[in-house]
């Protein structure tokens, strides 16, 4: 995860739609859609193009 921000680790299925997150796998910030999709929004994401992801993936949040 990014060293620049301070990110909190949970399962894919702790994140409410609509929230972002940080994959690590792709190293990209994603908004999560659907119980089981998200859309990547940064690096070549535009937001409308779904990844599916496990329940259980591993993923970062910001810590406020």
């Amino acid at each position: 995860m990014p060293n620049d921000t301070k990110l909190l680790r949970v399962n894919f299925s702790d994140i409410a739609i609509g929230q972002s997150f940080y994959d690590p796998i792709s190293a990209e910030y994603f908004v999560k859609r659907s119980p089981s999709h998200a859309a990547m929004i940064s690096g070549i994401g535009d937001g409308t193009v779904l990844d599916e992801f496990e329940q259980d993936d591993a993923v970062g949040i910001g810590q406020n």
